[in-house]
């Protein structure tokens, strides 16, 4: 839906580094989320929320404390500059012995304040419908259940495909991204 970099709401990099993935989120109103997939098996994600009750009751105290409930096996998310850790409302880990996502502020004093993050997560972790719904909001535009079911399944992209999604694109102009750098799977 958004071409170009500089514009994109949603990115993923599955070269983030030699033994890492990584998601992102920018929505150009000071919403972000950044969450990060290791081969030895843990995750991680942290955001900002910037109308959430969390961040207008802690700003720079909840982030700290946010950071700091990170466990410290992944000291080396927890102090990725590119993450802007000094402008945190959630943060969420899990690690293979647990086998369970943890929340970071629920170990913070903020813990009863809302974080904003499942309104910034619902159009990907959710169902189609969810995505169709932000789409038509943020990009103005109806999308085909059909083929918004086709990418979550992660079926082949074709060009009519890309064309149903967004008549102003071609296949061409993004295969190189679509499975070099984000690694969709060529099927």
């Amino acid at each position: 839906m958004s071409p170009e970099w500089d514009t994109r709401y949603y990115s993923f990099n599955s070269k983030w580094s030699t033994r890492e993935q990584m998601a992102s989120m920018r929505n150009g109103c000071g919403d972000e989320w950044w969450i990060v997939f290791h081969s030895d098996g843990w995750a991680a994600l942290k955001g900002l929320s910037h109308e959430s009750a969390a961040w207008s009751k802690g700003q720079e105290k909840l982030s700290a404390a946010i950071q700091a409930a990170f466990p410290s096996e992944l000291s080396g998310f927890a102090s990725e500059p590119a993450f802007r850790w000094d402008e945190t409302s959630f943060g969420h880990f899990f690690l293979p012995a647990n086998r369970v996502w943890k929340s970071a502020i629920e170990s913070t004093k903020f813990a009863k304040h809302k974080s904003g993050d499942e309104e910034l997560f619902c159009h990907v972790v959710g169902h189609p419908e969810d995505y169709i719904k932000f789409a038509e909001s943020y990009y103005e535009r109806s999308l085909p259940i059909k083929e918004v079911r086709h990418v979550f399944d992660l079926k082949p992209i074709t060009q009519r495909l890309v064309a149903s999604l967004n008549d102003e694109v071609s296949f061409a102009s993004i295969e190189e991204e679509l499975f070099n750098e984000i690694a969709y799977p060529k099927r």
